[in-house]
């Protein structure tokens, strides 16, 4: 029997006996694939990809009941890695758009005369900063400081004269403005 049947088999046990045994068989022949896997969609985050991969073994065991049904367990298994990485991102925007903002370019490669870069890469750096010039004036001078020049809170507050919890709350409405503008933008970034 190769190791297909061998998982198909695991499959059928779990979906119609509920065999936790089958069950921890499947775990221990994927969750590594699957942690790895999910790192590359969580910018080598290991705590959101230890999330992402126990949300697909979550539902997997809840949904056992139709296991049997399938045929290609790796695909089945990789494209629920991908679905349930597309929720959490969706789900947790705020961190999600921190990801998106530390992927993007330390330097202005646009003026580089290297081919390698990627043109998706350009049109998000060019949809970022399009999408910070729409944000009013102090939130984005806030957001700048916080995001682009690593200050603190505190920093930021003391440099602009205003409370930490007017930066909390301008870089709370930069997010959410900015990930409105980019949100269609995020799941290619990963995906």
């Amino acid at each position: 029997m190769n190791e297909k049947e061998s998982i198909i088999d695991y499959l059928k046990e779990i979906a119609q006996h509920d065999c936790p045994d089958s069950f921890h068989q499947l775990y221990d022949h994927y969750y590594t694939r699957l942690f790895r896997q999910a790192l590359y969609y969580l910018n080598n985050n290991p705590d959101y990809a230890q999330e992402v991969v126990a949300d697909v073994f979550v539902a997997l065991w809840q949904s056992r009941k139709v296991l049997q049904r399938i045929t290609e367990p790796d695909s089945y298994l990789f494209i629920a890695l991908k679905h349930a990485a597309a929720r959490y991102i969706e789900k947790n925007y705020k961190d999600k758009l921190v990801l998106v903002t530390e992927k993007l370019p330390e330097t202005d490669y646009r003026c580089s005369d290297s081919t390698d870069f990627n043109m998706m890469d350009v049109e998000l750096q060019t949809k970022y900063e399009t999408a910070l010039k729409n944000l009013p004036p102090r939130c984005a001078e806030v957001f700048r400081l916080v995001r682009e020049e690593r200050k603190k809170y505190s920093e930021v507050a003391e440099l602009l004269g205003i409370s930490v919890k007017t930066v909390d709350n301008q870089m709370n409405k930069a997010v959410k403005l900015l990930y409105e503008q980019l949100k269609e933008n995020l799941f290619s970034i990963f995906f």
